[in-house]
């Protein structure tokens, strides 16, 4: 009687042993490029999906990037369930009744997810606190199933723009009918490039335009401009704008054509109020003498200050601090 007593509670024991020694399955979510604006299907795969009588997942998502649509039991995993509806997460969850679980082979797709794809980078992460990511073997005792360490059977995916528009210019305080080279930065392969620039006082340069990957571009007028570049690849389009890129004109020239304000842009030269790099100038005459308010530190509102002449007028309602 021992002996049977014994040999059953080594086999209940190394029964339980093997169900929760058993691992969980590889659960794969993609790499996906889109076009903003478009939909976006991301399917999610798993590997290793062997007598799995439950399942409990979270995956997170950047609500600013995708808006969720709706979802598809891709597998007839019986009553899985995929939950959108909170704003940055999709729950998923689902069990089946029979004590053998449920089998598939590698690779098949469990589920899919169908986001609007709004623009920018999301990673595709799977949320795990314990049970809100668990897998389990069959009924009736679903165990738990191996799932340490996390990264190893939960793979990340993300959603990204087909190609990633971004741009440079050699200079950016360009004087008055300085040559700038424009360059483009993109990634992902664009074909072809649109470039807009405003204001319109400019030419373009050494027989390039605006459909030209990198431009050569002069000024004819001061003042800060905005550039754009529309970089296409396929039928997708993307747009990249910087504001008040170039700031044409000579950097920390005072003119006061606005009003006597320091710190409204239009009041200098290049449409750019200085900083603690920049050396000031005051000139010998402008149309409005400059007014600091507050105290004007050296190092932090301008490197230098010079009045040009003896004529040349400054209002500090502070005090001029000299840092070493």
């Amino acid at each position: 009687m021992k002996k049977i007593l014994l040999f059953l509670s080594v086999c209940f024991f190394l029964f339980i042993y093997e169900t929760i020694a058993q691992n969980a399955p590889v659960t794969t979510t993609p790499v996906k490029t889109v076009c903003p604006g478009s939909a976006v299907s991301v399917p999610v795969t798993v590997t290793g999906f062997h007598n799995i009588g439950a399942i409990s997942l979270t995956m997170n998502y950047d609500p600013a990037v995708l808006t969720y649509i709706s979802s598809v039991n891709s597998s007839g995993f019986p009553g899985l369930f995929i939950n959108g509806a909170t704003s940055g997460s999709v729950i998923i969850g689902g069990f089946s009744s029979s004590s053998s679980g449920i089998n598939y082979p590698d690779n098949t797709i469990l589920f899919t997810i169908n986001f609007n794809y709004i623009g920018g980078t999301t990673a595709l992460t799977w949320f795990d606190n314990g049970a809100s990511c668990e897998y389990s073997g069959p009924a009736p005792d679903f165990f738990p199933l191996n799932d340490l360490p996390y990264a190893t059977y939960y793979i990340n995916g993300q959603v990204a723009p087909v190609i990633g528009v971004d741009f440079t210019a050699d200079n950016l305080f360009p004087a008055v009918n300085q040559a700038v080279v424009f360059s483009d930065l993109t990634t992902g392969g664009p074909t072809s490039w649109n470039w807009t620039i405003t204001p319109g006082t400019f030419i373009y340069l050494k027989g390039t335009n605006s459909g030209s990957q990198n431009p050569h571009v002069q000024f004819t007028s001061k003042g800060a401009y905005t550039v754009s570049l529309a970089a296409t690849k396929g039928s997708c389009t993307i747009t990249k704008t910087k504001t008040d890129f170039i700031h044409c004109g000579t950097n920390g020239l005072w003119t006061g054509i606005t009003s006597t304000d320091w710190n409204i842009p239009s009041n200098w030269d290049n449409y750019m109020v200085p900083d603690s790099s920049t050396d000031v100038m005051i000139p010998a005459s402008c149309a409005n003498w400059p007014v600091y308010t507050g105290n004007l530190v050296m190092g932090v509102q301008c490197k230098t200050l010079t009045l040009e002449s003896s004529s040349s007028m400054m209002t500090v309602t502070g005090n001029i601090v000299i840092t070493p």
